[in-house]
């Protein structure tokens, strides 16, 4: 006769943070782009929303410092110049 392996308790999945294992610099500039909610609404909140997971996304690479910190700025910078574009498109459209 065959037994049933004996099971214990199943734990539950550990939920990853979005931060974690980020430095303080990469958290500063991972929600820098955050501040177009401030200037954009909900688009800005939108897009930055964005921008702010592609920049944890290359926070978490394995490129060097200064190579990080570039692409990070100017993920927030194109996201900048994204909000302004739509918000230019959308006033046209509404004039």
């Amino acid at each position: 006769m065959s037994q049933s392996p004996k099971v214990g308790p199943l734990e539950p999945p550990t939920k990853k943070k979005l931060f974690d294992g980020l430095s303080p610099w990469q958290m500063v500039l991972s929600v820098l782009p955050l501040a177009l909610l401030l200037v954009g609404g909900a688009i800005g909140g939108g897009v930055g929303g964005l921008a702010m997971v592609a920049n944890v996304k290359i926070a978490k690479t394995q490129l060097p410092t200064p190579v990080k910190a570039a692409a990070m700025l100017g993920v927030a910078l194109a996201a900048g110049v994204v909000v302004l574009v739509v918000a230019g498109m959308l006033s046209d459209a509404l004039d």
